[in-house]
């Protein structure tokens, strides 16, 4: 079984054991009652940046037996939707794949085992600090780097993953990681963020995407976050709540040249 290596340990969060783990607790609150959703929305910068955001997400939720990590491709590598079924060695120890669901997501025919799209991506590796920190029970992870908007292939892939989930008999959590408007300034990022988040209040991942293109939002899990509503819905969720959004600006200083950050629930 193919080893992937950390990518970005010691730069987007800290690469010692201990180290991460007294920066995790520092943020991830023990909020109860804790809630078990279809599906949370993340941000995926270095922790510095949007750590205390994520963290709003990972503070509310219960453990899970498998969780479903969608990122987007910022390298351009491998397959369009690319499932990694290696190991990830992380800094706190090594995290499995969850075989029987990735066998079952790699039927659809828009699917593709493959790790060339993983080995540099940071969005996905980025969160597993966080599950590993909130799950004391064993547990594993589907990986998936999106790399498409075509709605067909989306939708297809929302179709397989809600199915897999339903006759899975575990609970899966599916985890999408994404930033929001990028490089733009603080006002203009919460604003069209906003008709982002409208969208996904709706729980209208159609509406989400069509905002996105029209308004050049670049929300870059924007594929990601349209699978994990689609298939959520299937699931049964009606509802969606905002913990967090705030930007980089709020962190730096500088409200010029900004990133939105979300940490948000579909139940």
């Amino acid at each position: 079984m193919f080893v992937r290596k950390p990518a970005v340990a010691d730069l987007f969060y800290p690469g010692n054991a201990n180290e991460l783990n007294r920066y995790l607790s520092s943020v991830v609150k023990n909020i109860q009652p804790k809630v078990k959703p279809k599906a949370i929305i993340v941000p995926h910068a270095g922790y510095v940046y949007s750590g205390h955001v994520a963290a709003e997400a990972y503070s509310v939720i219960e453990p899970f037996d498998t969780y479903i990590v969608m990122g987007p491709n910022h390298t351009g590598l491998g397959a369009e939707i690319s499932v990694f079924d290696g190991v990830y060695a992380m800094p706190f120890g090594s995290v499995y794949p969850d075989e029987e669901l990735i066998q079952k997501l790699s039927d659809n025919s828009y699917v593709e085992i493959d790790y060339y799209a993983h080995l540099q991506e940071h969005s996905i590796e980025v969160q597993l600090p966080f599950i590993d920190y909130i799950t004391p029970q064993s547990y594993k992870v589907v990986t998936i780097v999106v790399g498409t908007h075509n709605i067909s292939k989306l939708s297809s892939v929302a179709e397989t993953m809600a199915e897999a989930i339903k006759s899975s008999g575990k609970s899966v959590l599916m985890v999408v990681s994404s930033d929001m408007n990028h490089y733009e300034s603080h006002d203009v990022t919460l604003k069209k963020d906003q008709l982002v988040i409208e969208a996904l209040s709706n729980l209208d991942e159609n509406e989400m995407m069509r905002v996105c293109q029209y308004h050049n939002i670049t929300m870059c899990g924007v594929g990601p976050a349209y699978i994990a509503v689609s298939a959520s819905k299937l699931l049964g969720a009606h509802k969606f709540t905002v913990l967090d959004h705030r930007t980089s600006g709020e962190v730096n200083g500088d409200y010029s040249q900004v990133v939105g950050y979300l940490a948000a629930l579909i139940e």
